[in-house]
């Protein structure tokens, strides 16, 4: 029996023609997708590789790792209560090609130490950026020696924000483009804010015309300036200062431990920290309790756009069901959002002896409470909303009425 083989050139052919033939069956809005689809995807790849190799960007030295030999330390044993456990420690001697700097193309010898969990410490590999320090020749003739101070991660950092952006702008179209817009303006803002805090301003005068910004911003610039829009500031604005009105009675009367609160400087001030704290609670509940007001007003709106005789008492009933559904769904993705952070250093502490009421007294502490004061915005948006919704087009219907 004869045998026919087909090259790699002519079955690519009938490969590529079937695709042509496809794409030619396709209507126009589909085409249009696809085209865009794949320039993005191009689009995507050409802005990794140019973060990948943007070394000329940096002052501290980049290295890139040619060679790596790990060697074998010590073995360290013990119980930690609950478990026995084995950890082994290695010593990496890693040569690198300097890609930037006075002394770029030059080879450096690092030393790194790591341990097999890798939780504290990072294992390098052939291939991955490091940044280099005190880089120091070892003799006059020797090749350079240095210290790794961490890994170069920028180009994974822009390809999620490329995607993320690109999903938006290929879901959502237009409304995507303002979407990126507005949260890279939000994030200028809250930089600059920062910025000024570094200055002495008092960090809660900043914060509270950043969530006004924030809210206005979203709203407005997002859906246009409409009664919908308007009212739906107006309920987030109240129920943001009723909520971070009652967190600081709470706060003034309590006798909180800031000690343990993360990234504090040490010695700090009380009443500073007292008030970043606040600028927490205030800035957390923000996203939460636009979204139910947002979620109700538009409900109510639609009602009264259907039927607009309903009187308010079944206008505000019909918010508590809405509302009801929504609660607790906001609820639960407030907790895990606060409490997922803690988990590590939970089961930690916990396999180290220390008791859970210790862990989330002096620990977990600060996460409960902006869950708990989040939770209390979300559940005071509802009547807010509601009643001011109701009123508002309660007022309406008399002024047509005159």
């Amino acid at each position: 029996m004869q045998k026919f083989i087909i090259s790699s050139q002519f079955r690519d052919m009938i490969v590529f023609g079937f695709l042509w033939r496809c794409l030619l069956h396709i209507d126009e809005k589909k085409k249009k997708w696809l085209c865009s689809l794949l320039l993005f995807i191009v689009i995507t790849a050409v802005i990794f590789f140019l973060v990948k190799n943007d070394y000329g960007l940096y002052q501290a030295t980049i290295g890139k790792v040619t060679a790596v030999e790990d060697t074998h330390v010590k073995t360290r044993t013990g119980f930690d209560g609950t478990h026995e456990y084995e950890e082994k420690y290695y010593e990496q001697t890693i040569t690198a090609k300097l890609m930037n700097g006075i002394h770029k193309g030059k080879t450096v010898r690092l030393t790194n130490t790591y341990a097999e969990s890798t939780v504290y410490d990072t294992k390098y590999k052939a291939g991955d950026d490091v940044f280099v320090e005190s880089l120091e020749s070892s003799s006059n003739d020797g090749p350079l020696i240095g210290k790794v101070a961490g890994i170069k991660r920028d180009h994974y950092v822009v390809l999620v924000l490329t995607l993320l952006f690109g999903l938006f702008l290929l879901i959502d179209g237009k409304k995507g483009t303002l979407t990126i817009f507005s949260l890279v303006l939000n994030m200028i803002v809250f930089y600059y804010m920062l910025v000024l805090y570094n200055h002495g301003t008092n960090i809660l005068a900043l914060s509270i015309p950043m969530v006004i910004f924030f809210t206005a911003m979203l709203l407005f610039f997002m859906h246009g300036i409409s009664e919908k829009t308007l009212l739906s500031f107006v309920a987030t604005m109240i129920t943001v200062a009723v909520t971070t009105a009652i967190a600081a009675i709470v706060m003034k009367f309590s006798e909180i431990d800031y000690t343990f609160m993360d990234y504090l400087q040490q010695p700090f001030d009380p009443v500073d920290a007292g008030y970043i704290f606040l600028s927490e609670l205030l800035i957390g509940c923000l996203g939460a309790i636009m979204d139910v007001v947002v979620t109700v007003i538009m409900t109510v709106n639609q009602m009264i756009s259907h039927t607009p005789d309903l009187n308010s008492k079944t206008l505000i009933k019909s918010c508590r069901n809405v509302g009801d559904d929504v609660v607790g769904t906001m609820i639960n993705i407030m907790f895990f959002t606060n409490i997922a952070a803690s988990l590590p250093f939970f089961i930690l502490s916990m396999r180290n002896g220390i008791a859970v009421l210790t862990i989330l007294k002096y620990h977990v502490f600060f996460e409960l409470a902006r869950f708990l004061v989040g939770s209390i915005g979300v559940v005071l948006s509802i009547p807010i909303s509601g009643f001011l919704a109701a009123y508002y087009y309660k007022q309406q219907r008399k002024a047509k009425k005159c």
